[in-house]
């Protein structure tokens, strides 16, 4: 008995020690980059690279079978993903062509009958805040990445016509709607900063009506003072905020109002996020609320949660806090399991692509060496002191099983 214990004690002990080792190996990524101009991060690239095969064989149906948005949230972000990768290179290379490409890609299977379809076209944004803000958005960041030559003309109208019908019903509503009878801010908010792209390329429009539209949300803030999770279309909130609204709105605020977005920045800081094991993510509910999370949370572990800490490592990049950033970039490339082989990069073995499409847009803030590397802070200490306790614990447990007499053993 003694021994058969002591067997499958040392195979538990091999297997703890190999997996503690890997993750603190982990811990210690960085980016690769080219060789040669413009230098750009190549593991971002091996990423899309994954996802461009993946997608184009329908993986973007496959989530929508699993995920209520997951057809629109997949083309969508992958397309912005490269939005952020063609901004970086010069218009005659091969991978600027290859970046226009799949942009154009996503957003023609945005406006198929597979990507309109389950929205209603007859709401106040036809097809609703949410189809029409990512769309619309992702257009606008294609137009932006071409020069004025290169820009359709039928894209630019279409582009200027959902303008001004988000325009219209921001004027009406607070809150306009995503389905019939139901207003998520996030999506809101992705619809307004298509507004501001606007601005950015065109005449300055709707600098004035972004400004109103902000006043009104600052005055339908939740009980903490966030924007909240859902709400009615007059600003009324329904649901306090969640780490995976929060996230997705910071990403699209700092573009609409920067002074108002660092407030909000500071409020998330200090009720999502948290640590566990000393490594740092995004909680799904604020501290001191333990709910469990749903379809749009993803997996909640230990009240962290997974869309929301994978979409904050884009927060945190974009707020100028690198240093946690880092950390939770190279925590979910130990826990998420990446992986590269042949040029492609993915996570979780590339069973969930969504994952893959949000974990590639987050590290798009990372496509210089200097984004990617700037941290100076020893963040890993404590997580490498709970590793060094486990093991501790693993090895004195065996010492004391060898220890044991026989007869003890078999009793």
């Amino acid at each position: 008995m003694k021994k058969f214990l002591t067997v499958i004690f040392s195979i538990v002990l091999f297997a703890s020690t190999a997996f503690i080792f890997y993750l603190n190996v982990k811990l210690y990524y960085r980016p690769t980059f080219a060789s040669e101009a413009p230098y750009i991060n190549t593991d971002i690239i091996n990423q899309l690279h994954f996802l461009k095969s993946t997608i184009h064989n329908g993986a973007a149906t496959t989530m929508q079978q699993a995920y209520p948005e997951g057809f629109v949230f997949t083309q969508a972000v992958y397309g912005l993903s490269w939005c952020e990768v063609a901004a970086r290179l010069e218009h005659r290379t091969a991978l600027y062509k290859e970046a226009i490409h799949e942009i154009s890609y996503a957003s023609e299977q945005l406006s198929s009958s597979e990507g309109q379809g389950g929205f209603d076209s007859t709401l106040a944004i036809p097809f609703g805040a949410y189809y029409a803000g990512w769309s619309n958005y992702l257009l606008g960041k294609k137009l932006t990445v071409q020069l004025p030559h290169e820009r359709d003309t039928a894209a630019i109208k279409h582009f200027k016509q959902v303008c001004a019908q988000i325009d219209s019903a921001l004027q009406q509503e607070v809150y306009p709607e995503s389905y019939s009878g139901f207003s998520w801010p996030a999506d809101v908010f992705v619809a307004a900063a298509s507004l501001q792209l606007h601005d950015q390329l065109f005449e300055p429009l709707y600098r004035q009506s972004l400004h109103l539209w902000i006043e009104r949300v600052k005055k339908t803030t939740d009980q903490n003072g966030f924007i909240p999770y859902d709400a009615s279309v007059d600003g009324t909130p329904q649901h306090i905020a969640r780490g995976s609204s929060e996230s997705l709105i910071l990403n699209f605020l700092i573009d609409i109002d920067p002074a108002f977005a660092n407030q909000q920045f500071a409020l998330y800081q200090k009720a999502f996020l948290d640590y566990r094991f000393g490594l740092p993510g995004i909680r799904e509910f604020p501290k001191g609320n333990d709910n469990t999370g749903d379809v749009d949370s993803g997996p909640v572990i230990l009240s962290m949660g997974s869309a929301a800490t994978i979409v904050g490592i884009r927060v945190l990049a974009l707020y100028n806090d690198s240093t946690r950033a880092l950390a939770v970039r190279n925590g979910i490339e130990a826990f998420g399991l990446a992986y590269t082989s042949e040029n492609e990069k993915k996570y979780l073995l590339g069973q969930w692509p969504m994952a893959d499409v949000f974990i590639a847009w987050a590290h798009t803030t990372e496509m210089t060496k200097e984004q990617a590397c700037n941290t100076s802070k020893a963040w890993r200490l404590q997580f490498q002191l709970y590793s060094l306790i486990i093991l501790s614990i693993l090895f004195w447990s065996l010492r004391l099983l060898l220890r044991l007499p026989n007869k003890m053993a078999n009793y």
